[in-house]
């Protein structure tokens, strides 16, 4: 083989080398490309490739909000949201707003199939929980309400005073605490506080009703104008979601039109 034949033979090797190395995925920057599965993140920056889940935002159990790098973080404290105390789910949804914005953030709805089924559900519609007011639960008698969605809400009547309810969390995940919170709400209404259970009586959150509201910096008035709100104000850190808080105050406006207070 003569001296070009050789420096030719080399130069089409040297080309199909480059064409491969052209084919190969892009590392990325220096932070790694990523590529995005369902609940999961894979980092590919590396030498090898992590694995790392994104929290779970409509699975069973309580909400998460995990702290670290590009992941969400826990919205801020307090937390404050507003609805039509008188729960007409019957004619409709019931919209829950945030009282600072007056963006509306949840529904409250009945199911279509079965009118005792409450169910809360993001502005996307994704159903967030449901819970089955039976019949059997009749006035005075203990009973848990359980649902798909990690949480049972427990009542204790007392009699001729008011009920004890309890919101109880469960999951598998040995690095959440599943905590269990207290309603004890007030002789005459439907409000009061939300405890920690067996936690010096620490309040993480209340139901209020009150008569007007500042829409100052509200774009879009939703609620319209009614004669007393309800108010929910979330003031302590918590795994659990809004959605459970508005779900506790909805069973017991539902058994309270039943019952009684």
């Amino acid at each position: 083989m003569t001296v070009f034949g050789c420096s030719l033979a080399i130069l089409s090797l040297f080309t199909i080398h480059l064409h491969f190395i052209s084919s190969l995925p892009h590392p990325g920057n220096e932070h790694g490309s990523q590529v995005t599965l369902k609940n999961t993140t894979i980092d590919a920056g590396g030498s090898m490739p992590t694995f790392r889940k994104t929290p779970l935002e409509h699975g069973h159990g309580p909400q998460l909000y995990p702290s670290g790098p590009k992941v969400p973080t826990r919205p801020a404290l307090p937390r404050h949201f507003a609805w039509d105390p008188n729960l007409h789910i019957d004619k409709g949804n019931v919209v829950v707003v945030n009282v600072q914005t007056g963006e509306p953030m949840y529904t409250i709805s009945q199911s279509p199939e079965d009118h005792l089924t409450t169910i809360v559900s993001n502005l996307r519609g994704d159903q967030l929980l449901s819970v089955y007011l039976k019949k059997t639960a009749g006035r005075g008698v203990k009973f848990v309400y359980n649902t798909p969605s990690g949480v049972h809400y427990k009542i204790d009547p007392r009699l001729a005073a008011p009920d004890h309810w309890y919101m109880m969390m469960e999951g598998h995940d040995p690095d959440v605490s599943y905590e269990t919170l207290k309603y004890f709400r007030r002789r005459s209404s439907n409000t009061g506080p939300v405890e920690f259970h067996n936690h010096n009586h620490t309040q993480v959150a209340s139901f209020e009703f009150v008569k007007s509201l500042d829409k100052t910096h509200w774009k879009l008035d939703t609620l319209g104008a009614l004669d007393k709100f309800v108010t929910l104000e979330i003031t302590q850190p918590t795994n659990i979601g809004d959605h459970y808080f508005i779900g506790l105050w909805a069973l017991v406006k539902r058994r309270i039109d039943r019952y009684g207070l």
